[in-house]
């Protein structure tokens, strides 16, 4: 990190970012979490997405399993555990992982955890309390609590509804508007439900509903992405939403902009889904929780993507079981950085159910080598110019120099994007890509004298790779079947690359790489077409 970049991510953020942030700060160490006369919940939100009940079991014997990770978890539990990431430390606190005790039927298991916290946690300046974590655990709790008071005795039944109260009468002075995106939504959908479930807070519900339609009218593009980019993070808006409106429904109302926003958003997700259900992997985010994912599609079905996501700047190229998805769009809103990756004109494909070319993915947040190594040009299906990345990411959630222009469009059967992230070394990428009978058809366009660029091609790990005498094509071989990389004016290099599809996990793979010189104009047409001999490319 540099001073001057540092200063290039400062000058996009709004004023009142900044403010609100020190005000947060300020006032942090004199939170005090106001004890009241708690009611009991006249209604629940309602229970659509299935818990993991193997993970049930696991913790019920004293394990859990987070992002992928054992940690112990037996009472009395460390709820901020030092060895632990900020982000599993938030996991934790959310407790969503009642879904996997209520799978397994562990009743008094998820009582004797809840109970725990409260005994612990009960400083509101701890980072439990922090208003993100704050606010999933409120849901969870008042989702759950049917599952956790049915067949409680008074003393449980008392201590957990004057926990849920302390904490609830806490949140309102906690909404993220310093963090804005995804953060407000989920401090806003909590509100919410903590109005519509109380009685003494009826009051409350046109508030914070008219505060989430604002957000949603910010937040949810006229093509129905989430602005931040994230086709992870805009599955975790879309199923707060649905949250929304099923607890609005439990109770007659039918909020027209909110059901709209869903429909659009369901439609929207399509466009950033695989052959195998999964998502593609730009900017942060996993391939998703398949369990949701399958629980969307039972609910909603599968619906008909869309060719062109023209506000969030996504392609999608389908012919048979061949599918592109080709990102060529803005990397996220100015104000808002944490979750954009340097991936400008990168491309996943997949032919059936089977991914073929990918991006690495997201690894961590808060592990510095892996977060920036992920979240760089060269960890994505797309050209680095002069070793550099395309945007400026820098820190775990930051991001300095940025395109300022990107664009998508169609000519003919071509998806053609181009940016100019470049510009300070002075040149403009543009990329087209098609598919065809045989397979995908790309050219690359560099325009402006620069450093030399870097195409890379990131394979899946179930494909492997061996190249032909020649070294101008690459025979890939998976489950997907035999196909050929060629590039008939560039040299193709095979060198190691890792795959990340969730959190803490990490697999080895292989990228394909093509350089070449910048003069006024390169063109590097390339193309993968189906079939080829693999022992025959061995050479």
């Amino acid at each position: 990190m540099t001073l001057a970049a540092t200063l290039r991510w400062l000058c996009h953020l709004q004023p009142q970012q900044i403010g609100w942030r020190l005000a947060d700060r300020a006032r942090r160490p004199f939170l005090v979490a106001s004890e009241g006369q708690p009611i009991e919940p006249t209604c629940f939100p309602t229970d659509p997405w299935p818990g993991e009940a193997e993970n049930g079991r696991r913790i019920a014997v004293g394990t859990i399993r987070l992002l992928d990770r054992d940690q112990p978890f037996t009472p009395p539990i460390d709820w901020a555990p030092a060895a632990r990431s900020p982000l599993e430390r938030f996991t934790l606190n959310y407790f969503e992982w009642l879904a996997d005790l209520k799978a397994a039927d562990e009743a008094a298991q998820a009582r004797q955890r809840v109970a725990d916290w409260i005994a612990a946690e009960r400083d509101p300046g701890r980072e439990s309390w922090h208003p993100y974590p704050l606010s999933l655990r409120l849901f969870s709790w008042l989702r759950f609590a049917p599952f956790l008071l049915g067949g409680a005795d008074a003393a449980f039944r008392a201590l957990f509804l004057s926990a849920l109260d302390r904490q609830a009468r806490l949140l309102p002075n906690r909404i993220e508007r310093d963090v804005g995106g995804n953060h407000m939504i989920k401090n806003l959908k909590t509100l919410l439900a903590l109005a519509l479930c109380f009685a003494d807070r009826r009051g409350e519900v046109d508030r914070w509903l008219a505060a989430l339609g604002r957000q949603v009218a910010l937040q949810i593009l006229p093509d129905g992405f989430h602005y931040e980019r994230s086709p992870d993070y805009h599955l975790q808006v879309l199923i707060d939403l649905i949250d929304c409106a099923d607890l609005l429904a439990q109770q007659g109302r039918h909020v027209a902009w909110l059901e709209d926003a869903i429909a659009r958003m369901i439609l929207a997700l399509a466009g950033l889904r695989h052959g195998d259900g999964g998502l593609a992997l730009f900017n942060d985010g996993t391939v998703g929780d398949s369990k949701r994912l399958e629980a969307l599609d039972r609910r909603f079905g599968r619906v008909k993507a869309p060719a062109m996501l023209p506000d969030a700047g996504y392609a999608r190229l389908e012919s048979g079981d061949r599918l592109v998805i080709f990102d060529a769009g803005r990397l996220c809103p100015d104000s808002l950085t944490a979750h954009a990756h340097a991936d400008t004109l990168s491309f996943e494909m997949s032919v059936g159910r089977e991914r073929l070319i990918v991006n690495s993915g997201t690894y961590a947040y808060q592990e510095p080598l892996w977060r920036s190594r992920l979240r760089g040009t060269a960890a994505h299906s797309t050209a680095t110019v002069g070793g550099r990345n395309s945007a400026e990411v820098f820190g775990a959630f930051r991001l300095g120099r940025r395109p300022r222009q990107v664009t998508l469009g169609r000519e003919a059967d071509w998806a053609i994007g181009r940016h100019d992230g470049y510009r300070h070394l002075g040149v403009t990428h543009e990329r087209r890509l098609r598919l065809t009978q045989d397979g995908l058809e790309g050219c690359d366009c560099f325009t402006g004298n620069g450093p030399a660029a870097v195409l890379r091609f990131h394979l899946h790990p179930s494909v492997a790779a061996w190249p032909a005498r020649d070294r101008h094509s690459v025979s890939l071989v998976g489950p997907a079947g035999v196909w050929c990389f060629e590039a008939p004016q560039h040299k193709v290099a095979i060198a190691p690359g890792v795959y990340s599809p969730r959190f803490h996990v990490l697999q080895e793979t292989l990228t394909l790489e093509i350089k070449t010189t910048l003069d006024a104009e390169a063109l590097v047409p390339w193309r993968i077409v189906q079939g080829g001999t693999a022992a025959g490319a061995k050479g």
